[in-house]
């Protein structure tokens, strides 16, 4: 597998636009990168949507290398990890991308599967 070395901006608006389309819940997905560009959302069949929580159906998710991590999003203005958050992380990948109001370029952070912030290139 490749190392995940950067993300697309064209996926972090998805992510932003998928977050405001299910404001006030919770959204949440996989990603999947692309030799080493994290630039696509997978969408798991079964997934649940909360106002403080999402349930991602693992049974079925995708079996594939290709994973990169995992993608939500919070109805508040804050984006750092719980330890619910954390917990999860370690079941998927190695970076995983938190959004929050006002779901805009500047309003996610990346971390990894430990919930330590990463610095990302970002690419077009």
């Amino acid at each position: 597998m490749k190392k995940v070395s950067a993300i697309s901006w064209e996926l972090i608006d998805a992510i932003n636009e998928s977050a405001r389309a299910c404001y006030p819940q919770e959204f949440l997905c996989l990603s999947r990168h692309n030799d080493g560009v994290v630039d696509e959302l997978l969408l798991i069949p079964g997934t649940v949507y909360g106002d403080s929580h999402g349930f991602l159906n693992m049974w079925m998710s995708p079996i594939n290398a290709s994973i990169a991590g995992t993608v939500h999003s919070h109805p508040g203005y804050r984006n750092e990890p719980s330890d619910a958050d954390i917990d999860f992380f370690s079941s998927w990948g190695g970076i995983h991308i938190i959004t929050c109001q006002p779901y805009n370029r500047s309003s996610w952070k990346a971390y990894d599967s430990n919930g330590y912030e990463l610095k990302v290139n970002m690419v077009d």
